[in-house]
């Protein structure tokens, strides 16, 4: 991965742009020294998740104790899928 200032960055970006999208080359900005973010490949930074099934999760939560414990996270754990 190159690194390279946010001024040079700033300068570049259709180039930068460009190489991640055709090329899949990566590059780390920097600011004053230190990394402040980066330009990937769109496939790199919305990478999918596995799916888990209603099942798989009922799995994961069965060693949780009590009912109502297990309802309340299967609830939250389900709402974040949608």
């Amino acid at each position: 991965m190159r690194k390279m200032s946010l001024a040079e960055a700033k300068a570049h970006l259709s180039a930068l742009v460009d190489d991640a999208q055709h090329h899949k080359k990566r590059t780390l900005i920097l600011r004053h020294g230190k990394p402040a973010a980066a330009i990937v490949p769109v496939d790199v930074a919305v990478r999918s998740r596995p799916r888990l099934s209603h099942v798989d999760i009922e799995q994961l939560f069965a060693g949780l104790g009590s009912t109502a414990m297990q309802e309340s996270a299967m609830e939250d754990l389900l709402s974040m899928r949608r």
